[in-house]
């Protein structure tokens, strides 16, 4: 039982609550715990060894201000992340005002193989049709729902404290 409980001991926890965790767990991202999941998942797996080299690319898409930087600044701050790469780059310069022609994609996509094998790549952007770039199912960030937004402002006004 001892060695069961120090194997889960190295895990991350999972609530079922996943509203109300960050009361009591510091790093939780409030709304985005099957989101965060996903993105871990992606950095942290090793890529399939097709022979080309070509690094795995995951499309981040939602609208404006729902979390998209946030999320990826949030889990590239994770210690298993930051054990996993040798460098962190961040790219902020280019912003995508319209899609993207294929070739030019295929310009930039024959320059990122050249990085090396078990580079990730994450696109982050409003525009919708970037997510065909994606070597994996993209992520699709929506606003959160009235409820959770509520719940959220109650949280924070109140804390833990019954706000009747």
């Amino acid at each position: 039982m001892a060695e069961f409980v120090v194997l889960l001991g190295g895990c991350e926890r999972m609530s079922r609550r996943p509203y109300d965790v960050y009361l009591y767990t510091e790093n939780f991202m409030f709304g985005r715990h099957a989101e965060k999941q996903k993105l871990l998942i992606f950095l942290l797996q090793h890529n399939d060894p097709h022979g080309d080299h070509a690094p795995a690319i995951l499309p981040v898409i939602g609208g404006a201000s729902v979390g998209k930087k946030t999320l990826v600044a949030h889990v590239c701050g994770d210690e298993r992340v930051h054990s996993r790469f040798s460098s962190i780059l961040h790219l902020n310069v280019i912003t995508f005002a319209s899609d993207i022609e294929d070739d030019d994609w295929k310009k930039f996509h024959s320059f990122v193989i050249t990085m090396g094998r078990g580079s990730k790549i994450i696109i982050i952007s409003r525009l919708q049709r970037l997510a065909r770039f994606g070597s994996v199912k993209p992520i699709f960030l929506t606003v959160l729902s009235y409820d959770e937004l509520r719940y959220l402002l109650k949280t924070l006004v109140f804390g833990s404290v019954d706000p009747m």
